[in-house]
């Protein structure tokens, strides 16, 4: 009888607490960076580690030229990138600036630099980075390209 009685008991609790607990959203996102891609591309991502960094580059600051060891996904967050890359223009500097984005294959070489006043802050999402691979790797600049 006595469990019986608990049983009641447990049953009546969990019905009276069962709205409580599907009444918040089961699901709350909050985007950390909207950024525009002007070109459509495709992505060819191995199995590995996917790590999403945010990264602050100060006035003055760069990366060096680098490849990285999988594909990336970029969104600018605040300030304006300058990007030297060997296949586009001539390597001729472009910027990207807040509220743009755009993806990188993996062992694409090109340099990136802070040329502003103002920190440039941006996400950085790696593709599936191989055990054993870097996610940025250090490389030499190319002839032709005056960064």
């Amino acid at each position: 009888m006595k469990l019986a009685l608990i049983g009641l008991a447990l049953s009546a609790a969990l019905v009276a607490a069962a709205p409580s607990v599907g009444a918040g959203t089961p699901i709350v996102a909050r985007a950390l960076g909207v950024g525009t891609v002007k070109t459509p591309f495709t992505v060819k991502a191995k199995p590995g580690s996917m790590i999403v960094d945010s990264i602050t580059i100060k006035p003055g600051g760069n990366f060096g030229w680098h490849t990285h060891g999988s594909a990336v996904a970029v969104v600018i967050t605040g300030g304006t990138l300058t990007v030297f890359d060997p296949s586009v223009s001539n390597c001729a500097p472009f910027k990207v600036s807040k509220g743009q984005s755009f993806v990188e294959p993996a062992g694409h070489l090109h340099l990136a630099r802070n040329d502003g006043a103002k920190p440039v802050t941006l996400y950085a999402i790696y593709l599936g980075v191989p055990k054993g691979v870097q996610p940025n790797i250090p490389g030499t600049q190319p002839s032709g390209c005056n960064a």
